[in-house]
């Protein structure tokens, strides 16, 4: 994989770092609709037309999100969805999706989900036992009924977030026109981070650091990337804090975070 920086107001990856990040070997762009926010697709798609370049799609953080009134997992060649139990649409075990409007994509897609067998002991290629199980399929068609409920939940707890933290100079998450958040976390930036995670930790309040480290700068990719330097990436993760974020998250719950807040940096 070649690494590219994030835009330090979505945090999704930075077309511009695409732009100079391409060449002929280039096969594929992956975006990565971080924290619920759509990427700037648009101008992604502009970096690769007329290329033979796929553009693929993770929306495991944004079951739901729009960008120009186009839902995630219609915006690329292939789309990849995370039905891991804390997603925004989540299963009772692990489990996931993946979408496509290009037919012979999805022919391999369907042998890759099932040993490579188009009809049983026979493989014509090498491939895996994916299959999204009856039970799992149960409770998440049950739960996608009302997905658009939970986000608007989400959505709006997240305002009350904002409200609050934004008068005490917190960085918030960014929204954009052309895109609906749906808040799969609710991410800060702060440069006490270190002593607010500490200060509602000592509440029993939960919060987490998503990511602590780039993808660059990972044991599994550093002998191919050790000269590799994204300063936006490496600042978010030096300042970022998730706090908790889910839709039956209640007013006075979030007011009690909150004062965590004001009494640390008030």
């Amino acid at each position: 994989p070649v690494f590219a920086d994030i835009d330090p107001i979505s945090l999704n990856i930075d077309p511009a770092c695409i732009k100079n990040a391409i060449s002929e070997k280039t096969r594929a762009v992956i975006v990565v609709h971080l924290f619920g926010l759509t990427a700037n697709v648009d101008e992604i798609k502009s970096l690769i037309k007329d290329k033979d370049i796929f553009l693929v799609e993770d929306c495991a953080q944004s079951f739901g999100a729009s960008y120009k009134d186009k839902k995630t997992g219609t915006l690329g060649d292939i789309s990849c969805f995370s039905f891991f139990p804390s997603k925004n649409l989540g299963c009772y075990g692990d489990g996931g999706m993946v979408s496509t409007a290009n037919d012979q994509l999805a022919e391999t897609l369907k042998l890759l989900r099932n040993h490579g067998s188009p009809v049983r002991y026979e493989h014509t290629i090498v491939g895996y036992n994916s299959r999204l199980d009856e039970m799992q399929a149960a409770i998440l068609r049950i739960k996608l009924k009302r997905i658009d409920q939970y986000n608007k939940q989400r959505h709006d707890n997240a305002s009350k977030y904002t409200k609050a933290l934004t008068e005490l100079g917190i960085t918030t998450p960014s929204e954009s026109a052309d895109s609906t958040h749906v808040y799969h976390q609710y991410t800060i930036q702060n440069s006490h981070r270190d002593k607010i995670h500490a200060a509602l930790s000592e509440q029993n309040i939960a919060s987490a650091i998503y990511y602590p480290k780039g993808l660059h700068q990972q044991i599994a990719f550093t002998n191919n990337n050790a000269a590799v330097s994204l300063p936006i990436t490496e600042n978010i993760c030096a300042n970022c804090l998730s706090l908790p974020m889910y839709p039956e998250l209640s007013s006075a719950q979030i007011d009690r975070i909150i004062s965590v807040f004001q009494q640390q940096l008030g």
